[in-house]
């Protein structure tokens, strides 16, 4: 019998981290009440302030958190890539958002409800103690975040800020560097670094011309050459 690919990727979910701790009961339940869609590129999931209803777990492409203040100076940002849950901010206490969510790429995504996914969780101690480790790597990698945005240095934030995204984004290739499957804009890494698309640019070339890094289509690889202190100096 063919498995449709919805079913197919469903049926993943089961042993992934945000779901394995669940009895086979409880999933089949959460089951229930998930619907899968696609979003094309640009398309909003959720703005900042609408109702917490729903969760969301990708099964492809890349999803932007952002917020701005009251004078649309921008600043929070983080992303998501596939077979990851979201949003963690606010679980079994927010009742709104507290940022929007944007789709990078092309995504296909699941998303089921909020008090769902929550009512199981409270009730399992094994899953708690893994949510408490995943939201002290986020908060550890916001920590990471609010330092970068205290450095006086543009060039040292876009480096840090490459770091970053090179941590959470990126994918190990075969011949031993480490490439971040999407595209992402000069721009896009200006304006997270606090700086120009200029000084932007003006590190990528520094850094492609002395090994460490490649640029081309918006899609950024790091070579072998590219160890931690090398982007965080």
């Amino acid at each position: 019998m063919r498995v449709s690919k919805i079913d197919f990727h469903f049926s993943k979910l089961r042993y992934q981290p945000d779901f394995e701790q669940f009895t086979d009961e409880e999933f089949q339940m959460i089951k229930e009440h998930t619907v899968f869609r696609s979003y094309k590129k640009g398309q909003i999931l959720f703005d900042e302030g609408d109702d917490r209803q729903r969760l969301y777990i990708l099964t492809k492409g890349l999803v932007r958190l952002e917020r701005y203040d009251e004078s649309a100076t921008y600043y929070y940002y983080d992303y998501v890539n596939a077979n990851n849950l979201f949003p963690m901010s606010g679980i079994f206490e927010d009742d709104t958002y507290s940022y929007t969510a944007q789709a990078m790429t092309d995504i296909e995504t699941f998303y089921l409800p909020a008090a769902c996914y929550e009512k199981f969780a409270k009730n399992n101690p094994n899953h708690l103690i893994y949510m408490i480790h995943k939201l002290s790597k986020v908060v550890e990698m916001h920590e990471l975040r609010i330092q970068i945005g205290l450095t006086s240095s543009a060039f040292d934030r876009v480096k840090q800020n490459l770091f970053i995204l090179k941590e959470e984004l990126g994918v190990p290739t075969e011949d031993g560097h480490v490439e971040i499957p999407y595209p992402i804009t000069l721009k896009e890494l200006a304006v997270n670094s606090g700086t120009t698309r200029e000084t932007a640019g003006q590190v990528i070339k520094q850094l492609k011309d002395s090994g460490l890094l490649d640029y081309q289509k918006k899609r950024f690889t790091f070579c072998k050459a590219a160890v931690t202190p090398a982007l965080r100096e």
